[in-house]
């Protein structure tokens, strides 16, 4: 055996590792990029579904999030498993499957319970993402999830503030910067991953 590496060798190891990093960083921007389209799609939904229903909006306000949320969840899934396959590595410690389950067993148990979570819905409806993506952060390990969480909770502590205040314009502006924010950084970091 040769003490020289072979130049071409090395070239597909750094490509192997460039990929893999990639891979990693969208562990990031695949649950910005969904939940930003899903905060962003919020108030559209129950605006179309409020003036088709007379009456409606607070229903379509409690189960938004739970629906929603359980989407988001399946898509995000469903990519990891796809790129895994793919890659044939494996899901790994990133896997979404854990957080998918356990949030689609929760929702009836919730439902049964009737604890308050889905009335959450109404008044800080960013309080869902915030705990998804809690939940994704502390499962990966992930501390630009985990400060995307924090500050979705904070955006959700100013929906109250601001439904106790009968601010519906200003809520609906919450909504709309917090979901551009999500998908202008999901956008920001995926650009960054594939500049390098």
């Amino acid at each position: 055996m040769s003490d020289t590496a072979d130049p071409a060798a090395i070239l597909a190891d750094v490509h192997r590792l460039r990929e893999r990093v990639r891979t990693d960083r969208r562990t990031v921007t695949a649950p910005l990029l969904t939940f930003g389209v899903l905060i962003l799609a919020h108030a559209p939904v129950i605006g179309l579904v409020s003036a088709a229903t007379a009456g409606s909006r607070h229903l379509v306000s409690l189960l938004f999030w739970p629906l929603a949320g359980a989407l988001g969840l399946g898509a995000l899934w469903w990519q990891a498993h796809r790129i895994a396959t793919r890659d044939g590595v494996g899901e790994g410690r990133r896997s979404y499957r854990p957080i998918t389950l356990g949030y689609l067993v929760s929702l009836p148990l919730l439902a049964l319970l009737f604890i308050p979570a889905f009335l959450v819905g109404v008044f800080a409806p960013l309080a869902w993402p915030a705990a998804i993506l809690y939940a994704i952060a502390r499962r990966q390990h992930n501390q630009a999830l985990h400060r995307t969480s924090t500050a979705l909770a904070l955006a959700a502590g100013a929906q109250i503030l601001l439904a106790v205040g009968a601010l519906t314009t200003a809520w609906i502006a919450v909504d709309a910067a917090a979901g551009l924010a999500l998908v202008a950084v999901a956008a920001w970091a995926r650009s960054r991953a594939a500049a390098e």
